[in-house]
């Protein structure tokens, strides 16, 4: 047999009667979202000016400047020296829906802040690595319908909401600055909700939802529905949702003696016992008043840090 014969009959031999199957590349696995990555909460601090825009009055970041920038960085530094373990994002707390006295044209008892105004702080936060919460008064306007007119912003990571149930009429039975609120969970659940589908919508991480409380809730009382005894009827009844991060945020008004001990009581009641006894809500959050506050004592940040638990968002405002 010559060679080339022989290696033909050998290929032949060795080659299989069938073809074998390719072995398929394994797939990749794609990475699961995590909306914690990335979420200011539990592992941060916020501390954050408040403002109306253009209302000196209302908050120290009514205007945006680099003076403003500075005394916020000092007055996040003030905290972040209390406490090294919880490194302090600077923010600020902008109201972007505006309680008016009168009905408007939208007969609302609202109005919105131009786009121009909140895309220059939405920059401004950009820019300078700051949080903003966009403050929801909502006035008469449907508590969805408010939050869903700004839910382009919130689409954004560092993008944040909070709410003011004390300029908050969802049954029209109020006018913000003549008569006092009372809300209910069933008014603040549907927005805490939509909140917390929002990270995973828009893949971004989890959001912090602000509650503003300025008087008592209405747990307890006789008639939790009197605007007069309670701001928050059932408070209790606020949905848990573990996608979004709910702080009830202590923001009455001092500026005579006794101020303080009064808001550490408040602060006691409405967010230590509450969180014990209801266990919806995970942090606490304080309001400072520079102007009025300081005709008195202003409280110091070590008195601040002294409240339990240990507020995790704090604000100033004027």
């Amino acid at each position: 047999m010559s060679v080339a014969g022989y290696v033909t009959q050998m290929v032949s031999h060795s080659r299989p009667d069938t073809q074998a199957t390719p072995t398929a590349a394994p797939e990749q696995v794609r990475p699961t979202f995590d909306p914690s990555i990335g979420a200011p909460l539990p592992t941060n601090r916020v501390v954050a000016f408040y403002a109306v825009p253009g209302a000196a009055a209302t908050g120290p970041a009514y205007q945006l400047s680099q003076a403003m920038l500075a005394r916020l960085k000092d007055q996040a530094a003030q905290y972040q020296a209390l406490d090294p373990q919880h490194p302090v994002v600077a923010g600020i707390d902008l109201v972007v829906s505006v309680p008016d006295g009168s009905r408007g044209p939208a007969g609302t008892y609202s109005h919105h802040v131009d786009d121009a105004t909140i895309n220059s702080y939405v920059e401004f936060c950009r820019t300078n690595g700051l949080v903003l919460f966009l403050d929801l008064n909502f006035g008469w306007t449907d508590p969805l319908t408010e939050l869903n007119a700004f839910r382009e912003y919130l689409k954004l990571p560092f993008v944040h909401v909070a709410v003011d149930p004390e300029w908050m009429f969802p049954r029209h039975n109020g006018i913000p600055g003549t008569n006092l609120a009372n809300v209910r969970a069933s008014d603040l659940n549907p927005l805490i909700e939509a909140v917390a589908a929002m990270p995973q919508e828009y893949k971004v991480p989890r959001k912090m939802f602000l509650i503003h409380q300025y008087r008592p809730d209405g747990d307890g009382l006789a008639d939790p529905y009197d605007p007069g005894a309670a701001l928050i009827a059932d408070k209790r009844n606020l949905v848990n949702d573990g996608r979004v991060d709910v702080i009830i945020h202590i923001d009455s008004v001092g500026g005579w003696p006794g101020d303080i001990e009064l808001k550490t009581q408040q602060y006691s009641a409405w967010v230590g016992q509450s969180m014990q006894q209801y266990g919806n809500f995970k942090y606490g959050g304080f309001k400072i008043f520079y102007q009025l506050e300081s005709k008195h004592r202003l409280m110091t940040p070590q008195e601040v840090m002294a409240l339990q638990p240990p507020p995790m968002v704090i604000t100033y405002g004027n």
